[in-house]
Order: C-alpha cells, then structure tokens, then sequence
C-alpha cells in the first residue's frame, strides 16, 4: 500500500464519519433525535369538594351578609331565620362564600365586583317569591309547626356617624 492508498483510505473513513455527523445533525434538527422533550405535565387532580363546615358558614354569613344588607322583608321577599335548613340556601352561600375568598382581600373594585357578581344575584335568587324560603311564612313546613317563623326584616344595626 503506498502512501497514495493510505491517503485514501484516510480520506474515506473521514468521508463517512462526516456523512455520519451531518446526518446526526439533520436528525437532530428535524427533532427525530436528541434530547427527550420534557413529558408534559398532567394536569393536577382535582381536589375533592371541601365540606362545607356549617358553623363557619353561619359565622360568615352573619358577618357578611345579613348584618349588612338592610331589607324590608314584606310584600314578595322571603327570609328564613333558619335560612341553613335549606339546601339551596347553603350551596348560595357557601359559593359566595368561596368568591368572597377569592376577591374579599383583592384591592380596587373587585369588592365592588363581588357585590354586582355574586351577592346581588344571590340574594335575589334566595329572597324572590320562587325561591327556597317562599314557604317559611307558613305554619309549616318539613314536618316543623309553629316555630319556623321568617324575621320580618334581616337583623341590622343602625349607621352611626
């Protein structure tokens, strides 16, 4: 073998190492190699409903709700003093409840929001002629006489400047 051959030789294997990287690079560039894409993440389970802890929601409501909102309750408007008899009721509430969480402690209008989003509507659903205590003027109910009375107005305490 002269020197020529070898030459060669040397000159076709690096030939082929070459056609070897440049095919490496094509994969990886076309992304049939390299590195492993990172797995996309799943999406978190969704976490079980929290009970609702109906003394907190009571506390809550008092708090947040009836000790604010000054209606006359007659005519068309409902309300019941035991207003967490009602399953409705508890799912209204514990929902704005819940929004309140979320924007109670947000600056600006979200205060604001929560009012015209959630409360208004809320109260409107709970305290209308179709709602859950439409029949809490009557003597009975659920198998309950006498004492089940609707407050003729929500418990307020007056402005004092």
């Amino acid at each position: 073998m002269t020197d020529l051959d070898d030459l060669r030789a040397r000159i076709e294997r690096l030939e082929g190492v070459t056609a070897h990287h440049t095919d490496l690079l094509d994969d990886l560039v076309n992304g049939v190699i390299g590195p492993r894409p990172e797995p996309t993440p799943s999406p978190p389970a969704p976490q079980p409903s929290r009970a609702i802890d109906p003394e907190d929601l009571a506390a809550w409501v008092q708090r947040h709700v009836t000790s604010v909102i000054a209606r006359p309750i007659r005519g068309e408007l409902r309300w019941c003093p035991r207003w967490w008899e009602h399953a409705e009721a508890l799912f209204r509430f514990e929902a704005l409840h819940r929004a309140w969480t979320e924007l109670g402690g947000e600056p600006g209008t979200a205060l604001s929001v929560w009012i015209r989003d959630h409360l208004d509507p809320c109260l409107r659903e709970l305290l209308s002629p179709t709602g859950p205590f439409a029949d809490c003027d009557l003597t009975e109910r659920f198998g309950m006489r006498g004492d089940h009375l609707p407050l003729s107005t929500l418990h307020t305490v007056p402005y004092r400047s």
